[in-house]
């Protein structure tokens, strides 16, 4: 009798292998849809348009790996209210970053307590709404799956009116820069 191995696969080998099977499909559909992501603005190209210019390898795609994806209660707070967080406002529990600051400028922010703080996250509504957000505020811990996104102080109608929603809720891993 032959002596027969049987060959697994690590759950290592098996995630590296499905991470490069993501990326090329990402890849492949952004491509063949005529969708060029440079440095995170979405630009429309044609196929043909691509295939005549010489000028190619100064495109870049960007690609978000996502590490995974559920739905979960997501509601809004506003930064700065001492009703809606605890006595200092405006300093989240990453204690680096003011989110008043932040959030005036512009910066997506959210909390949440099931992610390190610093991870992105991609919200997702059913109507094709979608928004990224960093991580830099927990909250409470009777709230430990649900997401509040981080709104100005003034816009406490805006806050009231996102109510309590279950939305898709992605957890966004590294970047990854593909130049062409």
């Amino acid at each position: 009798m032959e002596n027969k191995k049987r060959k697994y696969m690590t759950r290592k080998r098996r995630g590296k292998i499905l991470k490069r099977k993501i990326i090329f499909t990402l890849i492949v559909v952004g491509v063949l849809s005529g969708y060029i992501w440079s440095e995170g603005n979405k630009t429309i190209k044609s196929i043909e348009t691509l295939a005549n210019t010489n000028e190619i390898n100064s495109e870049e795609i960007i690609i978000r790996e996502v590490v995974s994806e559920t739905i979960r209660e997501v509601t809004a707070y506003n930064v700065g209210d001492v009703n809606q967080t605890d006595s200092s406002p405006c300093i989240g529990a990453y204690s680096k970053v003011n989110l008043c600051e932040e959030v005036a400028k512009g910066q997506n922010v959210c909390a949440a307590n099931f992610v390190p703080l610093g991870t992105e996250l991609q919200i997702i509504a059913s109507n094709g709404w979608s928004f990224e957000c960093i991580v830099w505020d927990r909250m409470n811990s009777r709230f430990g799956n649900r997401v509040d996104i981080a709104m100005n102080y003034w816009e406490k109608d805006r806050a009231i009116k996102f109510g309590k929603q279950n939305l898709t809720v992605r957890i966004l891993g590294e970047k990854s820069i593909v130049r062409k």
